[in-house]
């Protein structure tokens, strides 16, 4: 087993400027052999879908990758092909690990690394499109009560998969879902919502609904 790597200080790699860990770094953190990662991928491929829960390189962008790449990512320089976890994948490889350290690895790897953006590891190529919606404030709030209840859908689904997985429910894999399949997106939402409501607070007025969001949509993490 290598040695044991802090997540604090782990600055991400990325592809399509998502935040990617490999096989060999998934491994080390979860406190478990390279193999076991293959062989749980291998015994599930069905529930594994590319692009969304891993990318496959090689190649140019793998050659690129294994020049950028720092000792802490563990790629094989001889490797012909490397395959990268997304949050998604990592979260699967937690569930099938099923110990108390792979969820607890998760949860900082949420905090600490998937929540980072693209750095100098990999250059953005595409400038984001950004779009403009015309909303008054009361419609802007009820969208930040929206985004609060499935934030609270998400946190009730993540306490209620495990007692439904002792129960055998057919219904844990959807609770597993809807507590860990869509961070990414509620994360970015929220920090979208944070953004544009910024004008709120220097309002004389703030009604009473904005005054109880508001402080949910800063502080809330995850």
């Amino acid at each position: 087993m290598t040695n044991r790597i802090s997540i604090e200080t782990l600055s991400p790699i990325t592809h399509n400027q998502i935040p990617v860990v490999t096989t060999e770094l998934l491994a080390n953190l979860y406190g478990t052999e390279t193999a076991n990662i293959k062989k749980n991928y291998s015994r599930n491929k069905d529930r594994f879908v590319e692009g969304k829960h891993y990318f496959m390189i090689k190649g140019e962008q793998l050659r690129e990758l294994k020049n950028s790449v720092t000792s802490s990512h563990q790629v094989d320089k001889r490797t012909p092909k490397l395959t990268l976890w997304t949050e998604r994948g990592a979260a699967r490889h937690a569930k099938m690990l099923e110990t108390d350290q792979a969820w607890e690895v998760f949860e900082k790897l949420e905090d600490c690394y998937f929540s980072q953006k693209a750095n100098s590891q990999e250059v953005a190529t595409v400038k984001p499109q950004t779009h403009t919606i015309t909303l008054s404030d009361e419609e802007f709030c009820s969208l930040c009560y929206l985004w609060s209840t499935a934030d609270k859908m998400r946190t009730d689904a993540r306490k209620l998969y495990p007692i439904l997985v002792d129960l055998g429910s057919k219904y844990a894999g959807r609770f597993y879902d809807i507590g860990y399949e869509f961070n990414y997106t509620l994360n970015n939402a929220q920090k979208a919502l944070a953004r544009e409501s910024m004008h709120i607070e220097n309002q004389q007025r703030i009604s009473q609904n904005w005054q109880r969001i508001l402080p949910y949509i800063r502080d809330v993490k995850h």
